[in-house]
């Protein structure tokens, strides 16, 4: 899991710097350039405990290969995606454990070339494992779907 976010990325997860834990900072630096970058299907899994859960709406998936699984359905549907965390919210950082809540934005191109944007919300814990690496065990995304349209007709 040697995949990190290239020096011109670093921009988009400007917030994370305010993080405290320099293992949480480096996770999540990751997380969200292997999250725009749908090429990055393995490290995307890695990303996840064996036990870890995504939510997105509606759409829940437990472990990495149900979450790599689901991750390819919303890519078909949105081809393209740039997250940008603007704001990090720790809940303390207990030696194994630590719980955020990320804001950020999204900007998505749909198959027909339509743009869109708007705001997020992600509630986030991470756990460290007995290996030592750092994964996500619950990843829910809050989203206002009246800002979010569906794919243009």
């Amino acid at each position: 899991m040697s995949t990190s976010a290239p020096e011109h990325e670093t921009h988009k997860t400007q917030a994370v710097n305010d993080l405290s834990d320099r293992q949480v900072r480096q996770y999540l630096r990751k997380f969200y350039y292997v999250s725009n970058d749908i090429s990055l299907e393995k490290e995307w899994g890695e990303l996840f405990a064996e036990d870890g859960v995504y939510i997105m709406g509606n759409r829940k998936a437990t472990g990495p290969e149900a979450i790599r699984k689901l991750r390819k359905k919303l890519y078909e549907e949105i081809p393209q995606r740039d997250h940008s965390p603007m704001k990090i919210f720790s809940h303390g950082n207990h030696h194994d454990d630590t719980e955020l809540m990320v804001l950020g934005t999204v900007g998505w191109t749909y198959h027909a070339g339509h743009d869109h944007s708007g705001d997020w919300a992600a509630h986030v814990k991470l756990h460290k494992g007995d290996d030592g690496v750092l994964r996500c065990k619950y990843y829910q995304i809050i989203i206002d779907h009246s800002t979010h349209p569906e794919k243009p007709s």
